[in-house]
């Protein structure tokens, strides 16, 4: 990679780490991040986004390389260098995830939740078929959060979404535990309805014990900064447990231990209530119906 490095973009460095899918060095006193991307990744996306948000916000910049490209090629694969602006050692909060999303919006994207979900579960129960006997604790959990999908699914089906409704920037992954690096990350940016960033946020910090959410979600509901809509939708996609399908697609497909899901699955009863709360401290707030089946949980 040192190689990759001098030869398109000019840089010299001694040291270069690697960790998951990027490698990691200082260089001119800024952090950079090479990331190894596939053709699943639009390329013209990433770079409108990225051009839209750098005099705006502290976005990462995709960095053009000495063909006047944004995408290097070396040994048969394709590679992305990111100049990072933010500090690395600072946490995501509410607020951070707030101020961002708020910074472009577009119309008329197509986007159905409900579809979305009904065809993850198709997928990996496909996968566990093929591969059930080698993971007992999918096999005895995976029923469980079929139903809590299903529930989401007609959660969010019972939503009308206006046909003008805004979408803005959120991310295909969001952690109560990430830095706010994360955020600013154009590989990690999309469109989508403002509730899911927040709602992904919701679902993480009982996992990572954010003692501060309701706190948080206080300072935010106070502003009347959301709809209605938005908070059912925020509702619809909290019911959805997309921390277990993660792990699930780790265990599976990126061969990690199947033991990452045992504190989830021992955890259940108390992410009912916590979930319970969550949308009593809403219904403060908006007027939203109890989840039937959660009402036994609450506090």
């Amino acid at each position: 990679m040192n190689f990759l490095l001098e030869y398109f973009y000019n840089i010299k460095i001694s040291k270069l780490n690697f960790s998951d899918n990027y490698y990691y060095f200082i260089y001119s006193g800024y952090p950079y991040k090479l990331y190894i991307i596939d053709d699943n990744i639009n390329i013209n996306f990433l770079i409108s986004i990225d051009k839209m948000l750098l005099t705006s916000t502290l976005i990462s910049e995709i960095v053009i390389n000495k063909n006047n490209n944004y995408v290097s090629y070396y040994n048969n694969c394709k590679y992305i260098l990111l100049k990072i602006y933010v500090n690395l050692n600072k946490k995501i909060t509410l607020n951070e995830i707030i101020s961002f999303d708020n910074f472009l919006y577009v119309k008329n994207i197509k986007i159905n939740w409900g579809n979305l979900w009904s065809k993850k579960i198709d997928y990996l129960e496909n996968l566990i078929n093929e591969n059930g006997k080698k993971y007992p604790l999918i096999v005895d959990s995976f029923n469980y959060f079929v139903g809590m999908t299903e529930n989401a699914i007609s959660y969010y089906n019972s939503i009308t979404v206006p046909k003008d409704y805004n979408f803005c920037l959120n991310h295909k992954y969001i952690n109560y535990d990430d830095y706010i690096e994360t955020i600013y990350n154009p590989l990690n940016i999309i469109f989508d309805y403002r509730a899911r960033d927040i709602a992904e946020y919701i679902k993480n910090s009982f996992f990572n014990n954010n003692i501060s959410i309701f706190n948080e979600l206080h300072d935010l509901l106070s502003k009347n900064y959301l709809s209605i809509i938005d908070i059912k939708l925020i509702i619809a996609r909290i019911l959805y447990p997309s921390f277990y399908f993660n792990l699930y697609e780790n265990i599976l497909i990126n061969n990690q231990n199947e033991n990452i899901l045992v504190s989830i699955i021992n955890g259940l009863e108390t992410y009912e209530k916590y979930l319970s709360n969550i949308i009593n401290f809403f219904k403060q707030y908006y007027d939203v119906d109890s989840i039937n089946w959660l009402k036994e949980k609450e506090d």
